[in-house]
């Protein structure tokens, strides 16, 4: 009988993960895994209690053996998903498992620079409600980016990211690029190596009054060193406060696109420039931007952010 058992668990063959799991030969169990080497001897002149038979014996023994070699291979063969803020992964914050991101594709694939990619890509659902969100103390740029971090849409949306209040301070990067936006008051007041302030005057500019934060999230990223941020809009966002804090930028550009907010502050502590002198604008305010009150206290002074 016990023979007969052992043909047939003999004849077994499990596959996990383009693994295959046999029964060795007797009279030595032997398995080999990645980093495991391990020999059983056989139950040979086994000697057990007269109530319990070989056969359960041989039963319990290859259960536990199944179990932890599935276990095993199973386990070895995953990757750890990013929680949010890790590098290289899109979160869909707001919505239901979002902070568990997907993962980004490689950059440079097919190229001799292939690498994982470092991005944080930040995915607003059409409809999502945040309180707050932050960026603060961030290391930001790769030398061939030309943008580090950036506001826009998905391709083929219409959305807006709708904020009672924007701030940015204390950032730094070579070059600064707003247009498409309705911002009721607009404050800029950061250091510069040239500059065009365009904005249209429109005293039709509504505020943004969003200071419920019934069912809305609070997200915060903070010191953190990846290549680029990017917040894609999907459809109408909106958020009580953005909040941008000590984000320094070594290469590329902010490139802010579709923000309706109440206001739009730009502090004294915040440096742009690459270093080309001021009769060359770097941080550049389009006519695509329309106001309904604007202040500008903006210095120009030769100055590289690298």
């Amino acid at each position: 009988m016990i023979k007969r058992l052992w043909a047939s668990f003999r004849s077994i063959k499990i596959v996990v993960r383009d693994r295959e799991l046999r029964i060795p030969t007797i009279p030595l169990f032997r398995f080999r895994g990645p980093g495991i080497k391990l020999k059983l001897p056989s139950l040979e002149g086994l000697q057990v209690p007269g109530s319990i038979s070989r056969v359960v014996v041989i039963v319990l023994l290859l259960s536990g053996f199944f179990i932890g070699g599935v276990m095993y291979f199973s386990i070895a063969g995953i990757t750890q998903a990013k929680v949010w803020p890790e590098a290289g992964a899109s979160y869909a914050l707001g919505s239901p498992g979002g902070t568990v991101g997907e993962d980004l594709p490689d950059e440079g694939i097919g190229t001799a620079e292939q690498r994982p990619s470092q991005t944080l890509q930040i995915n607003l659902a059409s409809g999502v409600r945040l309180s707050v969100l932050t960026l603060k103390n961030m290391d930001l740029g790769r030398s061939g980016l030309t943008t580090c971090l950036s506001i826009g849409r998905a391709a083929g949306t219409t959305g807006w990211m709708y904020a009672d209040e924007i701030t940015l301070t204390g950032i730094s990067a070579p070059s600064f690029d707003m247009a498409n936006a309705e911002i009721a008051t607009l404050t800029l007041g950061a250091t510069v190596d040239g500059r065009t302030n365009s904005a249209t005057l429109d005293s039709t500019i509504a505020e943004q009054i969003i200071t419920s934060s019934r069912g809305s999230g609070s997200f915060v990223s903070e010191g953190s060193a990846v290549d680029r941020v990017i917040i894609e809009l999907a459809g109408d966002a909106t958020i009580g406060v953005l909040n941008v804090e000590g984000v320094k930028c070594s290469v590329g550009n902010f490139d802010l696109d579709y923000i309706k907010a109440g206001s739009f502050t730009l502090d004294s502590t915040s440096r742009v420039g690459s270093g080309n002198g001021i009769d060359t604008a770097d941080l550049v305010i389009n006519s695509t931007v329309k106001t309904r009150v604007s202040t500008d206290t903006m210095i120009e002074i030769p100055l590289k952010v690298q």
